[in-house]
């Protein structure tokens, strides 16, 4: 199997949740990303199917800068690194001795929902859904329809964004779940660059899609 640049894809029916509540959408993002300058947590990630059973599960660590970098590392079951310097990301996959490089697009990429609330703005329409067992859901739905993303789910629990599910126009979803995030930790330029090593072959992307890809 073989993840790529396309995380951001997949299906799940969201858990029953309470009655709505009317909160602020905008204050418990706030809340999430005031003072942000970078995060570091433990990542699990999976596709659910109609039946809402869990497909292969993916498991590895991030690490985000604001405003536009980061280093997604998956660990198991394959390992896979995926490096966003604010212009190209770098996407290494040890075993093939392949990198695939394309422009970085931050348009819709929830990942910078976390990180740059003037890019989540300009390009969500942002809806407080529900809060269930201290958990608010916040909906993010582009403003220009995508096939990449049709809404954007985020899980906030204690000022904390505990999970992200990304549902494409066919319902299918990708769920992202963080367990340790640190906020603000010190972090090494050197992990938002990258260079190929000896040997790989490199293949440069030429389009850019204006969909929620990195």
């Amino acid at each position: 199997m073989k993840i790529y640049y396309r995380i951001l894809l997949l299906l799940v029916t969201l858990p029953a949740m309470a009655q709505e509540s009317p909160t602020n959408p905008q204050k418990l993002l706030s809340e999430v990303r005031d003072g942000l300058v970078s995060m570091r947590a433990q990542f699990t990630q999976y596709e659910v199917n109609e039946d809402n059973q869990r497909g292969e599960v993916n498991q590895g660590l991030v690490w985000l800068k604001a405003p536009d970098q980061f280093r997604w590392h998956y660990q198991q079951p394959i390992e896979q690194l995926i490096v966003a310097d604010g212009k190209q990301v770098w996407v290494y996959d040890e075993d093939l001795e392949q990198v695939t490089v394309k422009v970085q697009n931050n348009d819709l990429n929830p990942i910078y929902v976390i990180i740059n609330k003037e890019l989540s703005e300009q390009h969500y329409n942002i809806k407080f859904e529900t809060e269930h067992e201290g958990t608010s859901w916040v909906s993010l739905t582009p403003k220009t329809p995508s096939e990449e993303v049709k809404t954007v789910w985020l899980a906030i629990k204690d000022k904390q964004l505990t999970q992200i599910k990304v549902v494409n126009h066919l319902d299918q979803t990708m769920i992202f779940e963080f367990l340790e995030a640190e906020k603000n930790p010190e972090l090494s330029p050197g992990l938002f660059q990258f260079k190929p090593p000896a040997g790989v072959d490199v293949i440069q992307a030429h389009t850019q899609d204006a969909g929620g890809e990195f």
